[in-house]
């Protein structure tokens, strides 16, 4: 990248990758700007905006201060930097940053109204009325200038009660827009100002409750709740969002009493069941049956397959919802009760749990919410996830199987939606697909796929894009069982992509349907199987295997191309992987990381990558490392075996 031609392309495909929501390919595009271009403000202001997206605000501070150091006049970075200082209380700060913006771009009404704000929030009262004055002047439909106007007027005591009720009702608005816009921080305030103009504004007391939760605090979300369930004890929500908070505190007892008093109040159909179901049983009656499984040959690879459904059988439902278990319970609660929330009776779902013989069993705890629509098996030793899987998967009887890790959860509408299209979608179609979030242990989403640029309906050229690396997560993924039949289940021998390596092998002989609005939810947390295998370095073994089994299968007009493309791909997915165990001091995983990798991609142009990631200043303790061996390795008197001892070696 050496002309200005090439990094005005740079920042362009930057640009749009961030609003792709791939940050890590935007950042990389920037700091290859900035390799060129040490002080280019506008790769520093994006590198600044993917900081402050991923809570990182020191570090977004400081390239702002440097972009507009650089570059005086760039009114969006003193913008950004305003907004950055007012939502960490740095008001002072935020209102020069302002004013800076102002100076540059003097007839921007949300300007005005955000330095109206800092104002407001430091006492200047006047002084932010001039502001919102201001803001209306260039914009009259300014709500949020009207608004915190108004609120202003308020705590003067120059509201009358109908300009009270008209206010608290679009304070509640803007509660709404900032919280669908994840501003959790302004629609709490916003919120609480619905409430002080209109006190019993339900909606606004349980809409203030779920954004206490995202941002939180939880005691004060409990006192949302309670409040709301005193305007109306018939509001099922306010129980479930109790139900969320208890399971976070890990009352488990008190979190499945109050997810299923909410689901009985949101769900008739669950409702009837739950009323109707005796049981005396216990973990021990409900042990799953031992199944042999066959076989299936797809390229070079055998696969375990299931069998058909019984023709005797009654008519199947749509989906079979399976959900493995194996000890974890923090999220189990909530991942149950948002499919019950969702079923509409057996002809349309049946509910597999399937416990992989966890010690103690976790039967009571299912069947606190589940007991009358959850069928629950218990395997009588582990037999391994895939297994586990593979197992749920062949004792369904659905037309299309979901199988929905306990710690992952879907949104309202995932099962209508999918049902309205995949009811009348062709047989050709044995695969679907939905958008999906990823949130962090703190429930703060870091992280969406609406597969920009992709439209509801069959996607073309799939293959090209899911062979060569995998954009999907399960809990946002339905596989038609006739598929599974034919295919074969996913394959024992891979431990990472094997839901990868299966949605290639369907999307070698079947079509996929895609959903792309935001329907389930993926969770990062320390306790997941990916943290572990990142912090082992054991991903990029899974990642060869993915792509040399499918090597064996894809078409071969498309084989060599879609290969060589996933060697790439996978390859520089190990390099940004490479800071988990090193920054958790495993240089032993580390070194595991970048020889896999290799294996993976051991051309010129990766091994010149390697090298020149080698210079950089993380990978220091992996230099350090090196040098060791090396000065220890020259000591001996011989270098036979040095190869053999030497764990950093090249294929």
């Amino acid at each position: 990248m050496t002309t200005s031609l090439s990094i005005s392309k740079a920042l362009q495909l930057a640009a749009k990758s961030y609003q792709a929501n791939r940050f890590n390919q935007a950042e990389l595009l920037y700091r290859q700007v900035l390799k060129e271009q040490p002080q280019h403000p506008e790769a520093l202001y994006g590198l600044a905006i993917l900081a402050q997206k991923t809570d990182r605000l020191q570090i977004a501070e400081k390239l702002l201060n440097d972009a507009v150091s650089v570059q005086p006049e760039l009114f969006k970075a003193w913008f950004s930097l305003g907004n950055l200082h007012q939502a960490s209380g740095h008001f002072p700060e935020a209102e020069l940053a302002y004013q800076r913006a102002i100076d540059l771009k003097p007839d921007t009404a949300p300007l005005y109204n955000n330095l109206g704000y800092t104002l407001q929030l430091q006492g200047k009262l006047e002084k932010a009325i001039a502001c919102y004055q201001k803001a209306l002047e260039i914009d009259p439909n300014c709500i949020e200038a009207d608004v915190n106007w108004g609120n202003i007027l308020h705590a003067q005591g120059k509201l009358s009660p109908e300009k009270q009720l008209h206010y608290a009702q679009l304070n509640h608005q803007l509660g709404v827009a900032r919280k669908q816009a994840k501003d959790f921080q302004n629609a709490i305030t916003y919120y609480r100002q619905a409430i002080k103009l209109q006190p019993d504004l339900m909606e606004a007391h349980y809409q203030l409750g779920l954004a206490l939760v995202a941002g939180g605090e939880l005691e004060a979300a409990i006192n949302c709740y309670e409040k709301v369930l005193g305007f109306n004890s018939h509001h099922g929500e306010s129980y479930i969002g109790l139900g969320q908070i208890y399971q976070i505190q890990h009352k488990f007892k008190e979190a499945a009493t109050a997810y299923r008093q909410g689901l009985k109040l949101i769900n008739p159909h669950y409702a009837a069941a739950v009323e109707a179901y005796q049981d005396s049983t216990t973990a021990e009656d409900h042990i799953s049956p031992e199944l042999e499984l066959g076989d299936v040959t797809v390229g070079n690879y055998q696969f375990p397959t299931i069998p058909p459904v019984s023709v005797s059988q009654k008519e199947r439902p749509i989906f079979s919802v399976i959900i493995p278990l194996y000890n974890r319970k923090d999220y189990l609660l909530e991942c149950l009760a948002t499919v019950l929330a969702q079923w509409q009776g057996e002809e349309e779902m049946e509910i597999l749990v399937m416990d992989n013989s966890s010690d103690p069993p976790l039967y009571d705890l299912v069947n606190a919410i589940g007991g009358g629509v959850v069928k629950y098996y218990l395997n009588s030793e582990n037999i391994g996830p895939q297994r586990n899987y593979n197992r749920g998967i062949a004792l369904s009887s659905g037309h299309w199987i979901h199988l929905m890790p306990e710690d992952e959860y879907v949104l309202p509408g995932f099962y209508a939606r999918l049902k309205s299209s995949l009811q009348e979608c062709p047989d050709s179609v044995g695969g679907a697909f939905t958008g999906y979030e990823t949130i962090n242990e703190n429930r703060k989403i870091v992280f969406s796929n609406n597969y920009s640029g992709m439209t509801r309906g069959i996607t073309s050229n799939w293959l090209q894009t899911i062979g060569v690396c995998n954009p999907l997560t399960t809990c946002a993924t339905v596989i038609r069982r006739s598929a599974h039949e034919r295919l074969g289940v996913y394959d024992l021998t891979n431990l990472y992509t094997h839901d990868w390596e299966l949605y290639k092998r369907i999307a070698c002989f079947y079509d996929w349907w895609c959903e792309p609005e935001i329907l389930a939810c993926y969770r990062q947390h320390s306790n997941n199987m990916t943290s572990e295998v990142f912090l082992a370095g054991a991903q990029a073994e899974s990642y060869r295997l993915g792509i040399e089994i499918s090597e064996s299968y894809l078409p071969i007009e498309y084989r060599a191309e879609i290969t060589a493309k996933s060697r790439r791909q996978y390859f520089n997915l190990c390099l940004s992987q490479i800071g988990v165990p090193l920054q958790a001091g495993n240089l032993t995983a580390t070194f595991r990381l970048i020889q896999e990798a290799l294996k993976i991609d051991g051309s010129p142009e990766a091994v010149a990558k390697l090298f020149n990631w080698l210079t950089t200043e993380q990978a220091a303790p992996v230099r350090n490392a090196i040098a060791s061996k090396l000065i220890s390795e020259s000591d001996k008197d011989s270098n036979a075996g040095y190869a053999d001892n030497f764990y950093f070696a090249f294929p």
